[in-house]
């Protein structure tokens, strides 16, 4: 586990957010995990579900699975698009969800609190967003409450973040690229058709770049592996808890979302009531030749510095996958080919 941390401040950044959270991580990488874990803790607010901000405020996403161009926005426009998310989490009853918010929220409390947010400040336009979000979930942020947000988007904008909140910290969850791969395209794979690759093997290299930068250039940034996470659980969210400066709960323990108990998201459709080890191996009995040969291809740093074993494919390159079309088959080999 890798960290820099410096004390908390005890004043909130610029007067909109107190020493926030920030939760990153590629998809299917334990964020959400480990959101669901520092869910029940009484000093924080866990916003329930990724809000994309940075995607809604017309900033420019280049991962690939949320991926946007930039647009500019006027307070209208801002407001348009934030409540539109609102909207969207409460139709949502996606079971591979990041979490499912059908009916929870009040869209008229959330309306009613953006009323003067100042969107022209950064910032402030994040807090009342988030602050928004809390109260229509019916928990007002209370002074000084320290809010938790995890989006897959936050590694390529931690710097833009890191500027709106300069007391901030980060927390980086990184999973095997293997298991992760594997992990998404399952949730991808319809009527036993094998999915293109691209877009999930180009948002895990997004993730893992930024993931190498900001190590170099952002304080308080701690990452951690999913696998410690599942083996060594207590010891990880003891660490987790000091590099936040939380007193340690039991409740660290428990996963849960709004403070009840969290199943999980799972790409093989179990239900967990606690932290479960079982994704740590069950990934091997469904990877392919051609997951492997994208991860050595995309992702052999990460697997090399967070010390993940190196896999080697038992086939050429050019033997199809069970369940892969024709187009799919050249789109597949392409993305070894130009990448």
């Amino acid at each position: 586990m890798e960290s820099q941390a410096v004390p908390v401040e005890a004043r909130p950044a610029s007067g909109t957010l107190t020493a926030p959270i920030f939760l990153l991580g590629a998809h299917k990488s334990g964020a959400s995990l480990l959101r669901s874990l520092l869910d029940g803790h009484p000093d924080l607010c866990v916003l329930p579900a990724e809000i994309h901000y940075f995607q809604l405020a017309g900033y420019w996403i280049d991962y690939r699975l949320r991926r946007a161009l930039p647009q500019r926005m006027d307070r209208a426009a801002m407001i348009r698009s934030l409540t539109g998310f609102v909207d969207s989490q409460n139709r949502n009853d996606d079971r591979y969800a990041d979490s499912v918010l059908k009916g929870r929220l009040d869209p008229e409390a959330f309306r009613a609190h953006l009323e003067g947010v100042d969107f022209d400040a950064p910032a402030a336009a994040f807090a009342g967003f988030a602050r928004a979000l809390a109260a229509s979930l019916g928990t007002p942020l209370a002074a000084g409450t320290r809010v938790v947000e995890k989006s897959v988007e936050n590694a390529e904008n931690a710097v833009a973040l890191r500027r709106m909140f300069p007391d901030c910290r980060f927390v980086h969850i990184v999973r095997n690229p293997y298991a992760g791969l594997v992990a998404v395209r399952r949730a991808q794979s319809k009527g036993g058709r094998f999915p293109a690759l691209a877009v999930t093997a180009l948002s895990f290299k997004n993730s893992h770049y930024f993931l190498f930068r900001n190590l170099d250039v952002l304080d308080n940034y701690q990452v951690l592996r999913y696998e410690d996470l599942l083996c060594e659980s207590e010891e990880t969210m003891r660490g987790v808890a000091d590099f936040l400066d939380l007193r340690f709960s039991e409740s660290l323990l428990e996963p849960t979302l709004l403070g009840e108990p969290w199943g999980g998201n799972s790409t093989s459709d179990q239900v967990f009531d606690s932290i479960s080890r079982d994704p740590l191996t069950r990934w091997k009995e469904h990877i392919t030749d051609l997951e492997i040969r994208i991860v050595n291809r995309l992702l052999a740093p990460v697997v090399d510095r967070f010390e993940y074993e190196r896999l080697e494919p038992r086939r050429g390159t050019y033997t199809p996958v069970r369940g892969e079309r024709f187009k799919t088959y050249l789109k597949n080999r392409a993305l070894l080919w130009i990448h």
